[in-house]
């Protein structure tokens, strides 16, 4: 690739001309600068006209060894090709979302969450907008909704790119194209059909798609990156291919200066379930055991239609390589997942003790494994959810290749899952997300979590949400209330690197959390937003982080007149600081009458920084530690000299319990 930088380039550049031998090339279009690249193509076709091949969304070398890329631009293997690179940054504009009558509002009266300051009432707004939606529901419909960005949901219909965007390319009238492109916030992705391209005027039109978020365009009313696939126009770079679904033939540019081995192997992906179970509550399938299988090659899911799950950001299909809905004792262990381009494994409605167990899951295209329930609006008390899933001793890797709004493990509408002992890294949004508060009782421990939000931010490698109540019977076995039963994380080591901005986020109306005995390295605990009794004790900090370097807490304080004891708390903690800033803020906190009723816990800590002084926030005010124990808070917390990095091991080393 070159770039050359005319002489009319008002700037140190001009006359210059540059090279760049990765091919990794994606250009902004600039005044008084020509850029281009040499391609020598070696594009081998197959007829498979004599074969009943109606597409190919997928292309694989044999046995899961590898992907091949459908043509793309900016082109990038899709496995190893990771925002920022990859993506067309600047968009002349975005077509507006199409226009639906408002969404019917259902709000729900009785019973309510007494024992919140927001998220009080379960809503859902019906129809509207949330047409596209299967079933046409969604809490970001309702009028009512509420928390971090609020707005009713919407999403482009389309967009007009900057002249050059696509040189010389010939995009045809874009039939058969997909269209990726990044939330506003880059909190999902979505992906379009397209319908039409007119390079006249260098528009492209879509109308199916983009719920593959909850969450809509907010404020930006479009788009944010993206990168157009599966046009033979684009096909311009070694590993990728092109199927025409009219001649049926198979393009493949070749990495290499000779023909490809005549004994190579491509396997087209078209399968979206290997296995499924389809029972029911009432006549469940029994103790199926599916043991040292080797799973690949299932197709993409991502146009499949999608629904809400519950009041979090997630909207997700129903669907999964191995999917599962009416089972009891249903076993999965010693397996491999291996390059699915859709959702892993996906247990759906009624499934009780599940146990995934010693499984390996790579190179995912969206979410590893998902669990995601049914109720009857607020009503849970049917039992119809995956409850008592175990996830033992797995490793889960590279997933949320195509949708990165993925997890190695996501739940909505599910509850009593155990997650003890598995290795989960190297994903683009949060490794482990609860979507909702339903039942709770989810035990969390003994688990390594790194690389997680590689592509995004505003998350940590655990993330949760709790806007919409649910009725069980979870926290005493026999009374219907939405109150739920504790969830605990316990004995983790989190890092807390790449986009995480903490390394425990409880997220808008979070409740109900226990956490304790973890080893969090560059992050802390968030805790906002209308939620409460979150309390972090006997917990590490190291060189921490929560938005803000140093920050080992930002904990909410409840309203005034609130019910008192519904606080959060952060207590009996060793916080490390690299930059000295207040190790904990008080958000919401008056700071001229501090009242010790709505203020979160907090005594006890050890707070490590270089100058063994301690600062605390509330609200616009930072206090000294002292000026703040005299007002009767955090006594008990002291300060130390930072430690050397031996001692943080050794900290380690007892909180983990690792001999």
């Amino acid at each position: 690739a070159y770039t050359y930088h005319t002489p009319k380039l008002s700037s140190a550049y001009a006359k210059g001309c540059y090279a760049d031998i990765t091919q990794l090339w994606g250009p902004n279009p600039q005044e008084n600068v020509i850029s281009g690249r040499f391609v020598q193509y070696n594009i081998y076709v197959a007829s498979l006209a004599n074969q009943p091949v109606s597409s190919i969304p997928g292309l694989q070398l044999a046995h899961g060894a590898g992907r091949i890329t459908r043509a793309r631009y900016p082109s990038g293997p899709v496995e190893t090709t990771f925002y920022p690179d990859g993506w067309i940054y600047e968009t002349a504009a975005w077509t507006p979302a199409a226009t639906y009558p408002a969404a019917d509002t259902i709000q729900v009266s009785e019973p309510i969450r007494s024992d919140y300051a927001m998220f009080q009432k379960y809503t859902i707004g019906v129809g509207g907008p949330c047409s596209i939606f299967d079933p046409p529901e969604s809490y970001w419909c309702s009028k009512y909704n509420s928390g971090g960005g609020p707005g009713l949901f919407e999403t482009p219909q389309g967009l007009t790119y900057l002249p050059g965007t696509f040189l010389n390319a010939d995009l045809g009238n874009g039939e058969g194209a997909v269209a990726h492109v990044w939330h506003s916030y880059h909190w999902s992705m979505w992906m379009y059909q397209i319908d039409s391209i007119d390079q006249t005027k260098n528009q492209i039109n879509w109308t199916y798609g983009g719920f593959q978020g909850a969450r809509g365009s907010i404020l930006t009313h479009g788009g944010s990156e993206w990168y157009l696939e599966n046009l033979f126009g684009l096909l311009d770079t070694p590993g990728e291919y092109y199927y025409d679904v009219k001649t049926q033939n198979l393009y493949y540019f070749h990495n290499g200066t000779t023909a490809p081995s005549a004994d190579v192997q491509f396997v087209a992906t078209n399968l979206k379930e290997l296995i499924a179970v389809r029972a029911t509550q009432a006549d469940p399938l029994r103790g199926l055991t599916i043991s040292g299988i080797r799973f690949t090659g299932a197709s993409y899911t991502y146009l499949s239609p999608h629904g809400v799950p519950s009041g979090g950001d997630w909207a997700l299909q129903r669907t999964g390589a191995l999917f599962f809905e009416g089972t009891e004792q249903l076993t999965i262990q010693d397996s491999t997942f291996l390059r699915l381009d859709g959702i892993g494994l996906m247990l759906s409605g009624y499934n009780r003790q599940a146990l995934i167990q010693r499984n390996e899951f790579a190179w995912i295209g969206e979410s590893s494994v998902a669990a995601w329930g049914y109720t009857n609006g607020i009503d849970g008390t049917d039992g119809n959810q995956p409850r008592g899933t175990q996830l033992l001793y797995n490793i889960i890797r590279e997933m949320g290749l195509y949708e990165k709004q993925s997890s190695g493990w996501f739940q909505g509408k599910s509850c009593e899952n155990v997650l003890i002992g598995n290795i989960i890294f190297n994903g683009p949004r949060a490794l482990i997300n609860v979507n909702d508060g339903f039942g709770g009782g989810t035990e969390i421990a003994q688990n390594l979590l790194f690389n997680a939000n590689r592509e995004t931010s505003d998350q940590g490698p655990f993330n949760s949400w709790d806007r919409q109540p649910f009725l069980t019977t979870v926290a005493d076995g026999k009374t219907p209330s939405l109150i739920p039963a504790y969830n605990e994380i316990h004995h983790n080591f989190f890092i807390c690197n790449y986009g995480s901005n903490m390394c425990i986020d409880n997220d808008d109306g979070s409740s109900y959390y226990l956490l304790h005995h973890n080893f969090e390295v560059y992050g802390g605990h968030k805790s906002d937003f209308g939620g409460h009794n979150k309390f972090t004790y006997n917990s590490i900090n190291a060189y921490s982080k929560v938005y803000q370097d140093g920050l080992c807490c930002g904990i909410e304080t409840q309203p005034p007149d609130f019910i008192p004891g519904f606080v959060d708390g952060y207590y009996n903690n060793t916080c490390i600081q690299s930059p000295i800033v207040p190790y904990i803020a008080h958000s919401g906190c008056n700071p001229t009458t501090p009242d010790p009723k709505t203020i979160s816990i907090t005594n006890n800590n050890k707070v490590y920084n270089a100058n063994a002084q301690i600062t605390v926030q509330c609200g616009n005010k930072v206090f000294t530690e002292q000026e703040w124990q005299k007002l009767g808070f955090d006594i008990g917390t002291s300060a130390y000299p930072l430690p050397t990095d031996s001692e943080v091991i050794e900290m380690a080393k007892e909180i983990l319990k690792i001999q």
